[in-house]
Parts: C-alpha cells; sequence; structure tokens
C-alpha cells in the first residue's frame, strides 16, 4: 500500500459520518484548491465539510479563481465555529496563521518544513513536495474519487503557482499529479485565471517599489511604508525575483499591526526558509522552503527600539536581520527584549 492511501485510510478512520468539518486556509491558489480537494474528499464520509479563508482574497488571480470555477469558502471570522466538530488546516500549520482563533486543529495536510511542534489527529507533511494540491491529488486518486473539471483546474493551478510553473521546488509527485489533473482541467478558464495577475492598484504599487529598491551583491530589498496588503507583497517579490544576478529577494512592508516580509530565493546558495526562520522565528510566524518564504511579525514582539509606530525603524531592522542571516555562518545582530 502507498504512503497516499496509507493516508487516505487513516483519513476515513479518524472522522465520522456526524463529524461537521472546517478546513481554514490562507487563501493562495494552492491552499484553496486543496481544501477544495479535502471537502470532495469527505463528501460522504462527514456530515458537514466548509472552506473557510483567513483575511481577504485579495490578489486578482485568486479573486478570478474563485469567481470563475465558485469556489465555495467564506471568512474565517464570519463563521461560526461552535457548529463543527473537527477542525482542518491544509497548506499551512497553526503556528504559521497569525489571529487564528480555532478551538482545536485535528488535521493537517502541508508541504511546508515543520517550524515548531504541534499535536493534532492526522497529519501529513511532506517539504519536499512542490505544492500541498500534488498531495491531495494523490488522495483523490488512491480513493478513486473523480475529480470535476473545475476541481481539476483549481489544483492545476494550485500546483504551476507553487512550483513555477514546475520549474521551482517540483517533483516527480507534482509533474504527475499535474499530468493526471491537465487533461480535466478546463484549459479556457485556467489560461484566463494566469493570465488576470496584477491589478491597477498594484501596477501602482510597483511604481512605488521600484523606487525603493535597494541592491547590495546580490541581494535585493524592498520596504514599503504600510499599510501593504501581503497578496501584493507577494506579487512584488515574484517580479523582483527576475532581477538579473539577484539571489535573495525580500519585500516588506506592516499591515493590520504587524510586519510581513515576504522572501524568494534562487540559485544553490539561497535559502530563503532558513533565512526566514533564523532572522524572525524567534519573533513571530516565519518559515518556508529554500525558494519561498514569509515571515509576520506582530508589533509587540518587535524588538525594544524597533516601534510600529516608526515604520523606516522597523524597515531597517527587517533589512539588518535579513541581511545578517545571508550566509549560515552568520547570526543576527539585534536580541529581543525581555
Amino acid at each position: 500500500m502507498s504512503e497516499a492511501a496509507k493516508k487516505v485510510k487513516e483519513l476515513f478512520q479518524l472522522v465520522s459520518s456526524t463529524d461537521r468539518v472546517l478546513v481554514a486556509v490562507k487563501p493562495d491558489p494552492d491552499s484553496l484548491s486543496s481544501a477544495w480537494a479535502l471537502k470532495r474528499l469527505l463528501t460522504g464520509k462527514v456530515q458537514v465539510c466548509q472552506v473557510a479563508h483567513v483575511g481577504d482574497i485579495g490578489r486578482i488571480e485568486n479573486r478570478a479563481m474563485v469567481r470563475l470555477l465558485r469556489i465555495k469558502t467564506e471568512r474565517l471570522d464570519k463563521v461560526d465555529l461552535t457548529g463543527f466538530t473537527r477542525f482542518a488546516i491544509v497548506d499551512g500549520q497553526p503556528d504559521q496563521f497569525v489571529n487564528l482563533a480555532l478551538p482545536k486543529v485535528d488535521i493537517v495536510i502541508d508541504h511546508h518544513p515543520v517550524v515548531s511542534e504541534f499535536q493534532t489527529d492526522f497529519v501529513d507533511i511532506r517539504p519536499k513536495e512542490g505544492a500541498t494540491a500534488t498531495i491531495l491529488t494523490e488522495y483523490l486518486q488512491r480513493a478513486k474519487i473523480n475529480v470535476p473539471r473545475p476541481l481539476a483546474t483549481a489544483l492545476c493551478f494550485g500546483i504551476k503557482t507553487d512550483t513555477n510553473s514546475l520549474t521551482r521546488s517540483a517533483t516527480r509527485h507534482d509533474v504527475a499529479a499535474y499530468a493526471y489533473l491537465l487533461p480535466k482541467a478546463n484549459m479556457r478558464y485556467l489560461r484566463q485565471i494566469e493570465h488576470e495577475r496584477i491589478s491597477r492598484s498594484d501596477l501602482e504599487l510597483l511604481a512605488r517599489a521600484i523606487k525603493e529598491v535597494q541592491i547590495r551583491r546580490s541581494f535585493l530589498y524592498v520596504f514599503l511604508e504600510g499599510p501593504v496588503p501581503p497578496d501584493s507583497l507577494v506579487i512584488l517579490a515574484d517580479i523582483f525575483s527576475g532581477v538579473e544576478a539577484t539571489t535573495v529577494v525580500a519585500v516588506g512592508s506592516t499591515y493590520r499591526g504587524r510586519l510581513v516580509v515576504i522572501l524568494r530565493g534562487q540559485g544553490s546558495r539561497a535559502d530563503v526558509g532558513r533565512i526566514a526562520r533564523t532572522a524572525f522565528g524567534e519573533y513571530g510566524s516565519a518559515g518556508g522552503h529554500r525558494v519561498a518564504a514569509r515571515a509576520e511579525i506582530r508589533f509587540s514582539q518587535l524588538p525594544e527600539g524597533v516601534s510600529g509606530d516608526n515604520p523606516a525603524s522597523v524597515g531597517a531592522w527587517a533589512k539588518k536581520q535579513v541581511q545578517a542571516n545571508l550566509s549560515s555562518r552568520r547570526k543576527p545582530e539585534a536580541q529581543k527584549s525581555t
């Protein structure tokens, strides 16, 4: 029996027909498609399975994906949690959700490295995989559950997004899952979703960001006075990762009482997941892969002398932390206050 088949059996044994399951996600293509796949997997096994996302669906292609494929999801803070018996997180882990107010977490399915330990009834974490959508696609295959065209389209987009069209951190499992899904997908919708990449407001933000670019050797840094939504920072980081001779990109800003830094890396020497963890892990939520990572720190967790009311000090500190950790032999210079 394959590992995926064992996990499907374990998952089915965990839930019952009276369970009401809530799947919580941060609304990006991999997360949304994986949550939808889990809902499809549990249909008929539980009484109810609902998808809920944290915050707004900001990026224009994510909104297009939800609209065109009619993905049913609600804002988590608008959902009455008392009606659910089990809670799941896909494409993430409990410590990576700032302000996540779930009473418990029963199921975790993810492709990011484990940052801190947590207790849950079911866990399947595979850091080597390029996308969580790959894991859920394997589940559907092993359970012999038909994948409808809209779901196949979503899973295709999820895999493409997180692996940069199978060119970044993609494994043979990602390639196999994508090859299985592609003939089932709606190619017209897939092209349309991929085409809607940047909004006019993000275009204006890009113009601002270009003026703030700082480059030192192969490190590119941008900090924008906030508030700037994290989804917009992701777009900027992806754009700047294409700058010539750049191996590490960090784009940051403040948003709703916290510092957010998005990192991108390329080349054998870059490991932005490690950089994020060592630079920001003791202050807040931080982690990711070699080529893509993220850190979120509440203003109250910033070190002494760095204030959320002073964007310049926040930006300078974030830059200093990343620079201090570009080499694994170097340590952060700032120490957290007690």
